[in-house]
């Protein structure tokens, strides 16, 4: 008997969406494990409330990264810093190859497999694989703390749809494109979370847009639903912090066991 979407199991797959989200070990990985491994009811807690909790990380973004942001729109008034404009027109080339994931197959292709763990167990060791090629990644250019170029952010851009697949890391996919191109740590993360700003945008508004659009459609008890994105933005404020700590000390590296263990165990727990 599927279980329903109670209070305190939101609480939990808030806090799971809260550290996976920023933690390069893929959040709707994650959440979608969870949610098969506890039979948590698919009506319930399904795709919806995955787009609920990840709209609380992304306020936790809009949070840290508020400064950034504040540079990115004085970017567009004359005299705006030149070196924020190239961020500014790197995000926006980043961000164009997610309209493919607007493609009715793609999409239903993405919700098909949030219910396989199989299939997610495979996308968690592709993510692995990557953090684990860029721990040797090594800083090239004249100024590998500048933001990416527009070739180079279409490069990550293309990694951050890759990611739309649950078991692959936006953050670990971007970051260690950003790293396999040159560009420094703390840059390859400031660049990745900002990327996901519109990325995470513009899946809730679809999804709002959705709900609005089916009047007749219930989601259930609301309750659980803040629950769980209150949860999520007070535990994605912290594990952002920490990601961008450990990323500059050590890299990615250290995860790269956990998310094999992980992948396999999905697989053969099917």
């Amino acid at each position: 008997m599927p279980e329903a979407l109670s209070p305190g199991l939101a609480a939990a797959l808030g806090a799971l969406q809260g550290v996976t989200e920023f933690l390069p070990i893929s959040s709707s990985g994650h959440l979608s494990l969870a949610q098969a491994w506890l039979g948590v009811d698919p009506e319930a807690a399904g795709h919806r409330f995955n787009i609920v909790v990840h709209a609380g990380t992304l306020l936790a973004v809009l949070w840290v990264y508020r400064g950034d942001l504040l540079s990115l729109i004085r970017a567009l008034l004359p005299g705006g810093e030149a070196r924020s404009r190239r961020l500014l027109v790197a995000l926006i080339v980043g961000t164009l190859p997610l309209g493919l994931a607007l493609v009715p197959a793609i999409e239903g292709a993405v919700v098909a497999i949030e219910g396989r763990p199989a299939w997610i167990g495979v996308s968690l060791l592709v993510t692995a694989a990557l953090l684990a090629y860029s721990h040797f990644a090594r800083p090239r250019g004249d100024d590998p703390d500048a933001p990416p170029s527009a070739p180079q952010a279409l490069v990550i851009g293309l990694f951050q749809l890759l990611a739309i697949t649950p078991g692959i890391s936006r953050s670990g996919s971007t970051i260690a494109a950003a790293l396999g191109l040159g560009i420094s740590r703390l840059e390859a993360a400031r660049f990745s979370f900002l990327l996901s700003i519109p990325a995470i945008l513009g899946a809730s508004l679809k999804e709002v847009l959705e709900i609005v659009g089916q009047p007749t459609a219930s989601a259930g008890d609301p309750l659980p639903y803040v629950i769980g994105f209150v949860t999520s933005l007070v535990v994605g404020l912290a594990s952002l912090r920490l990601l961008v700590h450990l990323l500059v000390r050590v890299g990615l590296l250290p995860f790269v066991p956990y998310l094999v263990l992980l992948g396999l165990a999905a697989i053969v727990a099917g």
